[in-house]
């Protein structure tokens, strides 16, 4: 998972993987048919120890609106971690493999996927609960932070700049309460 993370799926071979894991390029092969099961289980490894790590770290806040900002600060608190080189495995990944067919990308999207529908169900409960405003549209709104997320995976410098941005985007679209004189 840390090589992947740090190099790529394209990174992980036998040999790299039994070098820094200390055994025998056999072992490996009798574990793993062939290189790309090697990094589907490696890709199912990551995306899942992200996702409980992200899970984990979600703190009791009032609120579905409160839960969509655990969420992304959750997620931003991990690319931090050591326990992840390299950020979100998944994250990562979809670049590598957004135009290659096969297994991998299949994998991706459905954990991208997945991922997405994460956020949206959270923006849905939040503007349910009328923590959002009901003129959202909470497909952009989705859509954009998931962009912000993408340009932070992308890029260490900006990783505050993207989580400020999806607190701004956020607090612009909380409903505000209405005045009455």
């Amino acid at each position: 998972m840390h090589i992947a993370g740090v190099e790529g799926l394209e990174g992980l071979t036998f040999g790299r993987v039994a070098l820094a894991a200390a055994v025998p390029k056999s072992t490996l092969a009798a574990l793993f048919k062939d290189r790309e099961e090697l990094q589907l289980q490696t890709l199912r490894y990551g995306a899942e120890a992200f996702a409980d790590a992200l899970r984990g770290r979600l703190r009791t806040r009032s609120g579905a609106l409160g839960r969509l900002r655990g969420l992304c600060d959750a997620w931003f608190e991990l690319l931090e971690e050591d326990q992840f080189p390299g950020g979100c495995l998944v994250t990562a990944v979809s670049a590598e493999y957004r135009a290659r067919p096969g297994a991998i990308q299949q994998l991706v999207a459905g954990y991208r996927e997945a991922w997405r529908k994460t956020l949206f169900s959270a923006a849905q409960e939040a503007q349910k609960e009328g923590g959002l405003e009901p003129h959202v549209d909470l497909r952009q709104l989705t859509f954009e932070i998931l962009a912000f997320q993408e340009a932070a995976h992308v890029n260490a410098a900006d990783r505050r700049r993207a989580g400020r941005a999806i607190d701004m985007l956020l607090d612009r679209v909380q409903r505000k309460p209405s005045r009455r004189a």
